[in-house]
């Protein structure tokens, strides 16, 4: 019997030490007089592609008002399987690259509903990223559909024949962090 009475009186210590010590530490501390609002969200996020793979060679010259008709061709999903929005960034990471591709001739076009974004790869590195769109917002829960074109640009003025039997082999990667709005996605990567 007075076993039992020390171990209810060790338990209830036990518990009223666990009971303050959690109270102290989920309680703030004001240091000064200036306060600054927190807000917190809670939930999960998780961007997905739905077909990373760029792979091409032989890539041919071709003029830039025909690239929908004679580019290399990649339709790809952006899929926010999240509880909350977010602002991505979309890379190609580029395990292989000829360097004569390396210039200002090749270029990418990525387009969707709103996005239009034309660059070159000048600054492509083998095993590096490359960024491709920056402020893709997606509303939790949503997908995003994007084409993403890759072309030799053709110049007269030019001898491009090193260009010719080139290759690249590159993946698609998106990079995301929580925005609670379209605004604050374009806001934050200014």
């Amino acid at each position: 019997m007075k076993k039992i009475k020390y171990l209810i009186i060790v338990v209830l210590i036990f518990i009223s030490v666990t009971s303050v010590i959690t109270y102290s530490y989920f309680t703030a501390n004001v240091v000064s007089n200036d306060v600054n609002d927190v807000n917190v969200s809670s939930g999960n996020l998780k961007i997905r592609i739905d077909d990373n793979s760029v792979n091409s060679s032989e890539i041919s010259p071709i003029y830039d008002e025909d690239y929908e008709m004679l580019a290399y061709d990649k339709d790809f999903e952006v899929i926010s399987e999240s509880s909350l929005s977010s602002c991505s960034k979309i890379y190609l990471h580029i395990n292989n690259i000829s360097d004569s591709l390396r210039s200002e001739d090749f270029k990418y076009r990525i387009i969707s509903e709103g996005i239009d974004v034309t660059g070159n790869f000048v600054n492509a590195k083998n095993g590096e990223d490359l960024l491709i769109l920056d402020n893709l917002y997606l509303e939790s829960n949503a997908t995003k559909y994007l084409d993403l074109y890759l072309w030799i640009s053709y110049r007269d003025d030019v001898d491009q024949m090193d260009l010719l039997g080139t290759q690249i082999d590159a993946q698609l990667v998106v990079n995301a962090l929580d925005s609670k709005s379209k605004e604050s996605c374009e806001v934050s990567n200014e």
